[in-house]
Protein backbone atom coordinates (compact mmCIF):
# COMPACT_ATOMS: atom_id res chain seq x y z
CA UNK A 1 0.00 0.00 0.00
CA UNK A 2 1.07 3.30 -0.68
CA UNK A 3 0.32 6.80 0.91
CA UNK A 4 1.28 10.55 0.24
CA UNK A 5 3.59 12.23 2.87
CA UNK A 6 0.89 15.45 3.27
CA UNK A 7 4.42 18.26 3.22
CA UNK A 8 6.04 16.86 0.36
CA UNK A 9 3.03 14.97 -1.45
CA UNK A 10 5.45 12.45 -2.20
CA UNK A 11 3.68 8.77 -2.27
CA UNK A 12 5.66 6.15 -0.10
CA UNK A 13 5.18 2.72 0.62
CA UNK A 14 3.93 2.33 3.96
CA UNK A 15 6.24 -0.14 5.25
CA UNK A 16 9.05 2.80 3.45
CA UNK A 17 7.59 5.37 5.92
CA UNK A 18 10.17 7.17 8.19
CA UNK A 19 7.32 8.11 10.72
CA UNK A 20 3.76 8.62 11.70
CA UNK A 21 1.73 11.29 13.35
CA UNK A 22 -1.96 11.08 14.51
CA UNK A 23 -4.11 14.12 13.75
CA UNK A 24 -7.54 14.97 14.02
CA UNK A 25 -8.29 11.57 13.85
CA UNK A 26 -6.01 10.13 11.01
CA UNK A 27 -2.47 8.64 11.46
CA UNK A 28 -0.20 11.00 8.81
CA UNK A 29 2.60 9.29 7.67
CA UNK A 30 6.40 10.53 6.29
CA UNK A 31 9.15 9.94 4.11
CA UNK A 32 11.85 11.82 6.23
CA UNK A 33 12.09 12.96 9.84
CA UNK A 34 12.28 16.31 7.89
CA UNK A 35 9.01 16.29 6.75
CA UNK A 36 7.65 14.79 10.03
CA UNK A 37 9.29 17.64 12.03
CA UNK A 38 7.68 20.41 9.42
CA UNK A 39 4.20 18.55 10.05
CA UNK A 40 4.92 18.45 13.35
CA UNK A 41 5.20 22.30 13.52
CA UNK A 42 2.20 23.50 11.97
CA UNK A 43 -0.10 20.15 11.65
CA UNK A 44 -3.05 21.98 11.18
CA UNK A 45 -1.88 23.20 7.71
CA UNK A 46 -0.71 19.68 6.67
CA UNK A 47 -3.63 17.97 8.16
CA UNK A 48 -6.20 19.19 7.00
CA UNK A 49 -8.77 16.13 6.65
CA UNK A 50 -11.04 18.44 3.99
CA UNK A 51 -8.14 18.27 1.53
CA UNK A 52 -8.30 14.51 0.39
CA UNK A 53 -5.06 12.50 0.27
CA UNK A 54 -4.20 10.54 -2.78
CA UNK A 55 -4.64 8.10 -0.92
CA UNK A 56 -6.45 7.54 2.21
CA UNK A 57 -4.12 7.08 5.51
CA UNK A 58 -4.80 4.09 7.63
CA UNK A 59 -5.44 4.06 11.08
CA UNK A 60 -2.66 1.89 12.26
CA UNK A 61 1.48 2.54 12.19
CA UNK A 62 4.20 1.08 10.41
CA UNK A 63 6.59 -1.16 12.45
CA UNK A 64 9.00 1.08 14.48
CA UNK A 65 11.83 -1.10 13.94
CA UNK A 66 11.24 0.76 9.94
CA UNK A 67 11.52 4.09 10.77
CA UNK A 68 14.34 5.95 9.61
CA UNK A 69 15.82 8.95 10.62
Amino acid sequence: MTVEDPVCRNMIALEEAAASEAYAGWTYFFCSSRCHQVFKSNPRRYGDPGLPPRTRPVAASPDPSSHKT
